[in-house]
């Protein structure tokens, strides 16, 4: 019986993909843009719905749930928010599906520059979801940066409105 738990542990799959943003802000005012609150200034889709606390914040221990575009229920947790130092970290779970974390770094980059290194690590639960894992690859990194990049740069020049 072990044997047959090591060899269904060792099929499942783990990815690690990273891309980099430069944006138009100091540090301390682009970051908090990378949180759970402030996202939605960039990304229209993004509707959080808050466990703790439930009117929403962007401080370390927020719990939250999101949909997938396929309509399943993520729970997230910000396990690090920290705007001054250009930290925001979370993690996630799609339950029985995948596990994943996101770290976001951000360094001055310049006078009122700075760049963002968003790193997702995606780990599958079950066998089914190793496909899901295997979408994070460098080709999905190269689609998310300029979008990234893109939208978080209007935010920011709008003053942070929609």
């Amino acid at each position: 019986m072990p044997y047959i738990i090591a060899v269904l542990l060792a099929a499942l799959s783990q990815q690690t993909q990273s891309f980099t943003i430069f944006l138009n802000a100091a540090v301390a005012d682009a970051t908090p843009l990378f949180g759970p609150v402030r996202e939605a200034e960039w990304s229209p889709a993004w509707a959080p719905r808050f466990l703790h606390p439930a009117e929403g914040a962007q401080r370390e221990g927020a719990v939250f749930t999101t949909k997938t575009p396929t309509g399943y229920e993520q729970l997230w947790m910000l396990t690090e928010y920290d705007a001054a130092a250009g930290r925001v970290a979370y993690a996630i779970v799609l339950p029985g599906f995948t596990a994943t974390t996101i770290a976001i770094r951000v360094v001055a980059d310049g006078d009122r520059r700075c760049r963002a290194t968003v790193t997702y690590r995606r780990s599958a639960l079950v066998p089914d979801a190793n496909g899901e894992v295997a979408r994070l690859d460098a080709h999905w990194a190269e689609q998310q940066q300029p979008h990234w990049e893109a939208a978080i740069n209007a935010a920011l020049a709008r003053g942070g409105r929609r």
